[in-house]
């Protein structure tokens, strides 16, 4: 059942955090592509004797690796299928959707950590690399079960078997990037892997773009689904794509997803143009988004002050596309009372302008001056936004919105620059804009972005080779796609000598832009040059800059970077709140000890309490290096020993009295006696002592126990354990 063709695919360029459920298994049996086959409910995970052989710490005969895919798995189909109302892709079939642990990158290119495609018998596959943090497994399981549901509505909905539609595949991207974070949350992966920015860095290119700047320009685009889910309910994005696979326009049409976006909002009593004058302001101002305060900041123009009768012409650097965006900045120097800002624009196309207040490092888009000009009319009566005297400048914010495309079904539309004159002037009073405009011709004719030069923002015709990741023994390396047919293949020339390169990695799929380097030495500098190659070897342009890199050192040497609490570990080590022991160890499976605990909690708070103050306050707490923090935290009421007047600094902490520790460091105002409705974990009794505590690091989402199965309150807290939860929870609180 080998696999007909390749498609969607996930790039590893980016760190996650980590975490590791357990999930118990349900059938283990001979697999028919691996040698082994784990079996859920819905799923069929095939893993090899190599992967048979990783980590089991359950003991059940399935190696966690394995126990991480089927959880991921599953939750990804419960929430899209189940509870989203998306068609089930198997649900024609008496099979369950397989999943290929690929071990051994048999179906998976370089650099590559997930894909869909399809088995000789039509059924949707999806292959991953375990050797992925398991966070990048969490992702990109939900990534690539959305891109099966997809094919599910149309095994062709892109025309992956005739000529693909780029512009379905961006939606399709933007779509999957969108549903990892509806599966999992609590990772932020759209976030912490920085895809927001491969958008936020070029608004200037469409929404419903088909050709764009950088491959993970598509991955990035996820912020336009996330705006109309957060706006409407995750509900429209299931709408645009029933719209989208209903149609009858054809599949290779470049206004297919237009129209299809452009229905599902007018039957929601809305339209586009308005719409997405909207999901400008939110770019800008990003605290409109449930999780807005973590995004980039949009890139902008220095604009220019030009006075009432002169104007500027925005051409083929920055011209936006249709459904695209200008951000223009001027700067309030003199403290100005007015802004006045006029545009001449081609006729035939619709514009949206706003003006928007920006002070204090923050764009008020509530209070913004907005309007949209009609695609028949050259130009509209000048914006003025007056009582900014003590603002420090103001946005211009323009987007070419609609045009008429009945002569142009089958051709890029969105994928040219629209030219356009402004104007724009700071007065104590509103300034009229002269009669010159009058003498101002826009063309209409639009100008091909993908051929031009983004001012050395973005060279199509240069390499830029860049560092993404690395750790002790590897550097991920990433670099910009390039408009040019006669690249066939890439090499990446490496070595610890500036300029003198030992070594090479060819990679044979043109489409790529990142790669892995492995087997590197720890804390050594390795320099790394690109060459874009054409079918005889030869390099089709000059090879990119050198670039640099000093790979990571182990933090402790029983704590790799494969372990599921690397990323806290890390993370609070660096921070000073974690030390190993004196042999270099850390000791992550090592049962935590409440002295241990009291000392990890008391630090994270930024607290060094005083020895000589704090100590002799229990018979068995004196002056050991334990006692600041023991005595410290029974003065302020967190702790209290024994009837025998003990504290027992050495007995282990079990992990309901770890969290109740933790709370009393952290929260005040839980109390025990507090009832509970549910707890998600079968085990646990809602009128317990530790149920609140329980119940509110689920609903802070710090616990790393999966719903559903047995939490084992009186089981011993490890320090990996801890730190994952402290980390967690520092995170919460933004203090890390």
């Amino acid at each position: 059942m080998k696999p007909r063709y390749f498609f969607f695919t996930a790039v590893a360029v980016f760190a996650f955090l980590s975490f590791l459920p357990s999930v118990s298994a349900d059938t283990v049996e001979s697999g028919y592509i691996k040698k082994n086959a784990l079996v859920t409910d819905h799923f069929r995970i095939e893993y090899s004797d190599l992967t048979k052989a990783q980590s089991d710490t359950d003991g059940d005969m399935v190696p966690d690796i394995v126990e991480t895919v089927s959880y991921a798995a599953e939750r990804s189909r419960d929430i899209i299928i189940d509870e989203l109302g998306y068609e089930d892709p198997m649900a024609d079939s008496s099979r369950e959707l397989m999943i290929i642990l690929d071990d051994t990158l048999e179906y998976l290119g370089s650099g590559e950590i997930g894909i869909t495609s399809f088995l000789s018998n039509g059924d949707p596959f999806i292959a991953v690399n375990p050797w992925s943090d398991r966070n990048y497994l969490f992702g990109t399981v939900a990534h690539e079960f959305f891109h099966c549901m997809q094919f599910g509505y149309d095994s062709d909905f892109i025309g992956v078997f005739n000529e693909p539609s780029y512009q379905g595949i961006n939606w399709a991207e933007a779509n999957a990037v969108w549903s990892e974070d509806l599966v999992f949350g609590w990772i932020d992966s759209y976030i912490g892997n920085e895809s927001l920015s491969f958008f936020f860095s070029y608004p200037d290119y469409s929404v419903f773009a088909s050709e764009t700047p950088d491959l993970m320009f598509k991955y990035g685009l996820n912020i336009w689904p996330r705006f109309l889910a957060e706006y409407y309910g995750d509900s429209v994005v299931r709408n645009i794509w029933e719209e989208y696979v209903s149609s009858s326009f054809d599949t290779y049409n470049n206004l297919k997803f237009y129209y299809a976006v452009s229905h599902v909002i007018r039957n929601k009593g809305d339209d586009l143009s308005n719409i997405f004058q909207k999901f400008t302001l939110w770019n800008l101002d990003p605290s409109k988004y449930e999780e807005g305060a973590s995004y980039p900041e949009v890139f902008s123009i220095e604009g220019t002050e030009t006075g009432p009768d002169y104007y500027m012409l925005i051409d083929e650097y920055y011209a936006p596309e249709l459904f695209a965006t200008n951000y223009l900045y001027f700067d309030n120097i003199n403290k100005e009372n007015d802004f006045n800002f006029h545009i001449v624009k081609p006729e035939g196309v619709s514009f949206a302008v706003s003006l928007v207040p920006y002070d204090n490092g923050m764009a008020d888009s509530d209070v913004a001056i907005t309007t949209i000009i009609d695609k028949n009319s050259k130009m509209d009566d000048q914006l003025v936004l007056s009582g900014i005297a003590d603002i420090d400048g103001v946005y211009a914010v323009v987007s070419p919105l609609n045009k008429d495309f009945d002569s142009e079904l089958n051709t890029g539309v969105f994928d040219g620059g629209y030219f356009y004159y402004y104007s724009a002037d700071y007065s104590s009073e509103s300034t009229l804009i002269g009669d010159s405009q009058e003498n101002l011709i826009v063309d209409a004719n639009i100008t091909d972005k993908t051929s031009e030069t983004d001012n050395g923002e973005f060279a199509v015709d240069s390499l830029t080779l860049s560092i993404s990741d690395y750790d002790a023994d590897s550097v991920t390396l990433s670099w910009n796609s390039l408009i040019n047919q006669e690249i066939t293949s890439y090499e990446i020339h490496y070595g610890k000598i500036s300029g003198d390169y030992s070594d090479e990695k060819k990679i044979n799929q043109n489409h790529l832009t990142s790669t892995i380097i492995t087997g590197l030495e720890e804390g050594e500098t390795y320099y790394f040059e690109l060459h874009a190659l054409g079918s005889q070897g030869e390099d089709v342009v000059d090879p990119s800059q050198e670039v640099a890199v000093t790979t990571g050192k182990w933090i402790f040497s029983d704590v790799s970077f494969m372990d599921e609490h690397f990323g806290a570990i890390s993370a609070l080590t660096e921070s000073g709140i974690l030390k190993g022991y004196s042999d270099g160890s850390f000791g992550p499976t090592k049962d935590i000890n409440r002295a241990e605990l009291l000392k990890v909690l008391i630090e994270a708070r930024g607290i060094a309490p005083d020895s000589q103050k704090y100590n002799n306050c229990f018979l068995d707490v004196e002056d050991d290096w334990y006692a600041p923090y023991v005595c410290y935290a029974k003065n302020m009421g967190w702790v209290k020993g024994y009837s025998d007047g003990t504290f027992r600094p050495s007995t282990p902490v079990n992990k309901v009295e770890a969290l109740k520790i933790l709370f009393q460091v952290y929260e005040a105002g839980l109390y025990e006696e507090n009832p509970v409705a549910s707890l998600k974990y079968p085990d646990l009794d809602t009128n317990a002592w530790y149920a609140i505590y329980v119940w509110k690091a689920s609903q802070l989402g710090i616990l790393e126990e999966s719903p559903g199965i047995n939490f084992n309150p009186s089981a011993y807290s490890t320090r990996g354990g801890v730190a994952e939860e402290v980390y967690r929870y520092l995170v919460g609180l933004g203090e890390l």
